[in-house]
Parts: C-alpha cells; sequence; structure tokens
C-alpha cells in the first residue's frame, strides 16, 4: 500500500488529478475508521474525514516525504479531531447536552481499568472535556491502541512526554468522573 500511495502521490503532483482520487481510495477506510473510533459517530466520522481529504488535497504539494504518509497522514486527522472537539465544546458552552451522545458500545485497547470500569457516557463526556495533546493521547492510546512511541512520533513529542501526559490524562478523568456521576 505505501508504494502505491507514493506512486500515486508522484502521478498527482505532476498534475494528474485522478491519481487523488486513487490515494483517497486506498486510505479511505483506514481513515474514517481511525476517526470513529475517536468520536464514536459515523456521520461526524464521515464528515471528518471529508475534512481531512480536502486538507490533504491542498497540502500534498508540500508533502516531502520526510515522514512516511501515513504518518502524515495521522498528524492530518489528529488535527481534524481536535477541532471536531474544540466545536464541542463550544456547543456545550451554548447548552449543548453532551449526556444526549449516543456513545456506542466498545472495547478499550488499553488494559487500563479506569476505562472499563465507568460509564462509557461519562467517560467519554470527561474525555472530550480534556485539553488536546491529552486528549489526543487517549484517544490514540485507548481507542486506537497505539504504543507510546506511534504516540510520540503522530504528535512529535518525546516517547516519555506521552507516558506523562497519558497518566496525568488519567488522573484528570478520574477526578472529571466523579464530578459528572454527582
Amino acid at each position: 500500500m505505501n508504494q502505491d500511495t507514493n506512486i500515486f502521490i508522484q502521478q498527482f503532483k505532476k498534475g494528474d488529478n485522478k491519481a487523488f482520487d486513487s490515494i483517497v481510495l486506498l486510505h479511505k477506510d483506514f481513515v474514517v475508521g481511525m476517526i470513529y473510533k475517536m468520536v464514536l459517530n459515523k456521520q461526524d466520522a464521515e464528515d471528518i474525514s471529508q475534512d481531512v481529504f480536502v486538507s490533504v488535497y491542498f497540502a500534498l504539494e508540500r508533502f516531502k516525504g520526510g515522514a512516511s504518509f501515513k504518518t502524515w497522514l495521522y498528524r492530518i486527522v489528529i488535527n481534524k479531531v481536535n477541532n471536531h472537539y474544540r466545536k464541542l465544546k463550544l456547543r456545550r458552552m451554548f447548552n449543548f447536552n453532551l449526556s444526549e451522545i449516543d456513545v456506542v458500545d466498545t472495547s478499550y485497547s488499553d488494559n487500563e481499568e479506569i476505562f472499563s470500569q465507568y460509564d462509557k457516557k461519562l467517560l467519554y463526556k470527561a474525555i472530550i472535556s480534556l485539553g488536546g495533546k491529552q486528549r489526543t493521547v487517549v484517544l490514540l492510546r485507548i481507542y486506537q491502541g497505539h504504543s507510546f512511541k506511534e504516540i510520540s512520533k503522530y504528535l512529535d513529542i518525546t516517547v516519555n512526554n506521552a507516558k506523562v501526559m497519558f497518566h496525568q490524562a488519567k488522573i484528570s478523568l478520574i477526578k472529571r468522573i466523579k464530578k459528572y456521576a454527582r
């Protein structure tokens, strides 16, 4: 898949817009699935994935290939998901009720007990209320199952920094869940 993607990128850079369609077809299911695991809403995942590919289209000319395409794509997805959560926070400020969000039954990739012992709606509400990088680390670790090494690469931080953010996020989540449960 990576070799095909590189070929399509080169074709796109030479002016072949059909090559971009091939890139989308190769990565669409992966992107939508990844976003869905992070936002837990199919319609939002599809909307965000469209935003992702629009951004990829306009930025692909500048893609140098220093990082793998998948890593570059992950960064775009993370930025778009964070934008989505910023919008949710704004809606919440204007009486948008997060408890009405339908949180599907999810399985957690990490063995952390905190993520299985609390009500899924409360946990989701607490996760989206976290700050950007902490929220992203939790989403990548728990819902995507990425290692701290992978997370550090996607967020351009050290492995230790990813671990610290995850630990701090867990502490914050416990406090927030207890607050919401009252």
